[in-house]
């Protein structure tokens, strides 16, 4: 017999259904858990229990894009173990949910909790912030063991998320580009949450093209703002005139992809021909420009690519501190801190667009 609820679980265990969803640290969700219901040790009751269950394991999201076996395995038993460590009754529906994890796929095997290649994410952005009418979620699969750049979100492209949601004006009805975009969630939000003419979005590795695609459709249940195409682009030979012109971009944007001084000759070119033919422009449309997103791992790295960008008269403007004026004090996901991130505006400089 389901025990009768006296207080509304499904909007007080937002934050867990948000955090599990998103696959955070176990600890960091049994931690808060513990702490925050501490008084009468709320957390380990019978009713508290079963919303675990009904609110976050069984969450809709969650049984469609489901994080990893291994990791649903592991809170349960840690959450269980926790309990019985202060001698509290354990739930049936918990305890029934632990046991069907036991028995399907053997998870205490550890081969077979390391198994896993794949798994999904998802992220709530509140309404408030992303100035829609209801939150948006971004859902993506990433890669489980990340030994492919391009199958997992680096931590400069929610910031760079984050950089949209605060001014999405300068991308409304504009043709934008990503470059190296990887699982997809940087466009994909912007995608959910600004109408811009076009967003196109690219990367190269085949592997990396066909899951950025099955994240872009499984997002689309959603409905877009924006028409969003993929693309793949190499970096040594793309050339944005031999596109059609409805699909030349005057946003190129990107995220993380400033780390390897042996990729920035190509990072540099792409940059040269989306801005070299600034000279053709009438003046009537809005100045090209590259919005990218930078986390500063090796400052001597970073510094090459700025005295490459000179060397090729590529205008840098650094706009972090005056993006962030307009951002949500705290992170809206999982990084540390701002302050590892670069973010700014590139442009063909005027001397060079004269010559």
């Amino acid at each position: 017999m389901k025990r009768m609820t006296t207080r509304n679980w499904q909007e007080e265990l937002t934050w867990l259904v948000d955090a599990y969803r998103a696959v955070l640290p176990i600890k960091e969700l049994l931690s808060r858990i513990q702490t925050q219901y501490a008084d009468g040790q709320v957390w380990t009751t019978l009713e508290f229990q079963d919303a675990v269950i009904d609110v976050v394991v069984h969450d809709a999201i969650v049984q469609k894009y489901a994080p990893p076996r291994s990791y649903t395995y592991r809170f349960l038993k840690q959450y269980t173990d926790a309990i019985e460590r202060v001698m509290a009754e354990l739930s049936d529906a918990l305890v029934a949910e632990l046991m069907e994890f036991v028995a399907v796929g053997r998870m205490t095997d550890r081969s077979a909790v390391d198994s896993e290649e794949m798994h999904h994410v998802t992220y709530r952005v509140p309404r408030q912030v992303a100035r829609t009418e209801t939150d948006i979620t971004v859902t993506c699969r990433v890669a489980s063991v990340f030994n492919e750049v391009g199958l997992k979100i680096w931590e400069a492209g929610w910031f760079l998320a984050e950089y949209i949601f605060a001014h999405p004006e300068q991308f409304e009805d504009r043709t934008v580009l990503e470059l190296g975009a990887g699982v997809g969630f940087t466009g994909i939000a912007l995608a959910k949450c600004v109408r811009t003419k076009k967003l196109i979005l690219s990367d190269y590795a085949p592997r990396v093209m066909l899951n950025l695609r099955y994240n872009v459709e499984i997002n689309a249940a959603d409905l877009y703002l924006s028409p969003v195409d993929i693309d793949t682009v190499d970096w040594e030979t793309w050339d944005p005139q031999h596109d059609s012109v409805e699909s030349q971009p005057d946003i190129l944007l990107a995220g993380d992809c400033v780390y390897d001084v042996a990729v920035f000759p190509y990072l540099v070119r792409v940059l040269q021909v989306f801005l070299g033919s600034e000279t053709e422009q009438d003046g009537s449309q809005p100045r090209r420009v590259g919005i990218f997103a930078a986390t500063i791992r090796n400052q001597a790295t970073f510094q090459t690519f700025l005295d490459t960008l000179k060397q090729y008269r590529i205008e840098y403007e650094d706009i972090t501190v005056e993006s962030t004026k307009k951002m949500s004090d705290t992170p809206l996901f999982p990084y540390e801190n701002r302050e590892q991130f670069r973010l700014c505006k590139l442009y063909r400089s005027i001397q060079a667009s004269s010559q």
